[in-house]
């Protein structure tokens, strides 16, 4: 693969050769600092029995730096013509380019461990994030996204942006973040800043039950602005039952989902389940 890709010269020769632009649709914002790039894929687990799965690689920005890696890589991009361009710079027999929107990918007959790299645009980031939390082979996930997003994610409870996500994620490991990314490391330069984080899933895990886990701290969250009983009690559908279970759980009736902790939402989980 010739590059390195992450520079300014590179992405807007290729732009500017095919008569293209970003397209907003795919959420596309070029990276151009190679060095970012470099600090980025060190950091990504380096394992020959794993599959290393790359989301959105776009031009090739850390590709260019991830398939010098051991093992089998998966890469997976939406737009046709970025797809056409990375066949045509990658001649390797361990890597696999699909063109396709990672939201449609089925993942489930994958049978060995998986690493996540990926570059996320905003409005699927979540989306994606829950499929990869639910694969019990997914074992480390390195992902850039608008620090918006992850302020979201990670937000602290007693938050307006504490959610369900941010329970999960406190779950299966927690995040840590990599790098903090200035908007004038992309092309076009987005309007705000971005974040690498990664988690390290934890090997330990009952997924039956993190599905329903998920499932009833979602249904929490779905009317903030009610108590935990009224969302309970939708959710059972049955106002008696919910506040018999609250009152076990020495929960108070008018709290709301932002003022509760994991331990409450694994509590509630495997009361009613």
């Amino acid at each position: 693969m010739q590059g390195p890709v992450a520079n300014k010269n590179y992405v807007l020769n290729f732009l500017n050769t095919h008569n293209l632009h970003a397209l907003k649709k795919y959420g596309q914002n070029f990276l151009i600092d190679d060095d970012l790039a470099q600090r980025i894929v060190k950091e990504v687990e380096n394992n020959q029995e794993a599959l290393l799965l790359e989301i959105g690689p776009g031009l090739g920005a850390l590709t260019y730096h991830l398939v010098k890696k051991s093992g089998e890589k998966l890469l997976v991009e939406i737009d046709p013509i970025m797809c056409d361009h990375l066949k045509s710079q990658i001649n390797d027999d361990c890597v696999k380019i699909v063109n396709k929107d990672f939201l449609q990918l089925e993942l489930k007959n994958i049978n060995k461990e998986i690493i996540v790299v990926g570059n996320l645009p905003y409005y699927i980031t979540t989306d994606i994030l829950e499929i990869l939390l639910f694969n019990n082979r997914v074992r480390q996930i390195t992902l850039m996204v608008q620090k918006e997003a992850y302020e979201r994610l990670t937000a602290p409870i007693n938050s307006k942006k504490y959610s369900a996500i941010s329970v999960f994620l406190q779950y299966v490991g927690g995040t840590h973040v990599l790098a903090n990314v200035s908007r004038h490391a992309f092309i076009p330069e987005p309007h705000v800043d971005s974040v690498v984080f990664q988690i390290n899933v934890k090997k330990v895990r009952d997924t039956n039950k993190e599905k329903e886990f998920f499932a009833v701290t979602k249904a929490m969250f779905l009317m903030r602005r009610k108590t935990i009983l009224n969302n309970l009690s939708n959710f059972l559908k049955n106002k008696q039952k919910a506040e018999t279970i609250l009152k076990k759980l020495n929960c108070p009736l008018n709290t709301r989902p932002e003022q509760l902790s994991l331990d409450f939402y694994l509590d509630l989980a495997e009361e009613l389940f």
